[in-house]
């Protein structure tokens, strides 16, 4: 009788600075954290080479989740950030100790969560902190990744009492990890993925000003339908037409996100971004892949870009190529990225 194969067990990973000398303490930390975030000092500058950092994090397959501790930085992301590096990934924070002031001009306390959508320009001075993060590639969980970017940058607080619960359960999570293997993760991730999105559903359902028959299925339902057809005409009437609502409705829905026009512009830009910055699309021109996207022209195509992300759809397209290729240089060399850079830039892909 054949013998089951045992599911692998979880990869867990370490970083600490104090591994490192004096001067090469900062330059290793962004090695790491730089993946995600440009660093500096709290007042703007390059940190100093003796700053103290520590990584502790595992590979939950279709997430990457650990705790990090570090002294007092910026982290920021802005729009040429974004457009460069093309992370498609959504942070899920609880802060355990310390915390900061985001560029929304939340601050963050110990026990507080804060939600990161790398797809939108983030920055946030931090105090000397430790928190734990769970990191979603948006393409794996796309239901749940359009519930939590609408969370960007904003405090959720203790005085909701879900924070609390949902924060234990996070921490409950990493205090089993060293217990688990892939099959245990794969449960646990289900489950909390599946307690996050429930959560946030009814977080949703509070906050919606829509009439009470536009429910947020019938949201989610408009936003999918736009994603799938960004290529073609998206006139409000349109919509409300293809989903029997009225366009107050339609409006009310909407508003969170500033107006239907600008979240399908927003919708187009991101994909386009995306397109650009695969090495698979090289043979398409620009032109080709603005109209794709829904765009009109060449140039309102770039004009649109340059005004989103700062810079134009050629040099988009050059930097990703230019990240993939330096990728697999290093690849190919046999230089190896640290273990959470290579576990980020592989979620999703």
């Amino acid at each position: 009788m054949a013998t089951r194969k045992a599911p692998p067990r979880i990869e867990i990973a370490h970083f600490d600075t104090d591994f490192f000398d004096s001067g090469e303490r900062f330059d290793a930390w962004n090695q790491n954290m730089g993946v995600l975030f440009d660093l500096l000092a709290p007042d703007g500058s390059v940190p100093k080479h003796d700053m103290s950092a520590r990584i502790d994090v595992c590979n939950l397959g279709d997430a990457v989740f650990g705790v990090t501790r570090a002294q007092s930085q910026l982290f920021s992301r802005n729009d040429r950030r974004v457009a460069r590096d093309d992370l498609d990934h959504i942070l899920v924070q609880v802060f355990l100790e310390g915390g900061g002031l985001a560029s929304s001009d939340h601050r963050i306390e110990a026990g507080d969560m804060l939600i990161i959508d790398l797809d939108q320009p983030h920055e946030m001075l931090n105090s000397d902190f430790a928190n734990l993060t769970m990191v979603l590639p948006r393409e794996l969980h796309p239901a749940l990744s359009d519930l939590l970017s609408v969370f960007h940058g904003r405090r959720l607080g203790q005085d909701n009492p879900m924070v609390p619960f949902v924060a234990e359960h996070l921490r409950s999570l990493w205090n089993h990890v060293p217990e688990m293997d892939m099959g245990h993760a794969g449960v646990a991730l289900k489950g909390t993925l599946g307690l996050l999105e429930t959560w946030l559903t009814h977080e949703a359902d509070l906050t919606e000003d829509a009439a009470p028959e536009v429910s947020l299925a019938v949201g989610k339902a408009i936003f999918r339908y736009i994603d799938q057809n960004l290529g073609e005409q998206l006139a409000p009437e349109t919509l409300a037409r293809t989903f029997r609502i009225s366009r107050s409705q339609l409006y009310r829905i909407f508003a969170p996100h500033d107006g239907v026009a600008r979240y399908i512009l927003e919708r187009r830009l991101r994909r386009s971004l995306h397109m650009l910055s695969n090495p698979a699309n090289t043979t398409m021109n620009i032109g080709a892949i603005g109209y794709t996207c829904g765009f009109s022209s060449e140039s309102q195509f770039s004009k649109s870009f340059k005004n989103r992300y700062g810079i134009s759809p050629s040099e988009a397209r050059a930097m990703g190529h230019t990240a993939a290729a330096t990728g697999a240089d290093l690849a190919a060399g046999g230089v190896d990225m640290p273990e959470f850079t290579a576990w980020i830039r592989s979620l999703g892909r």
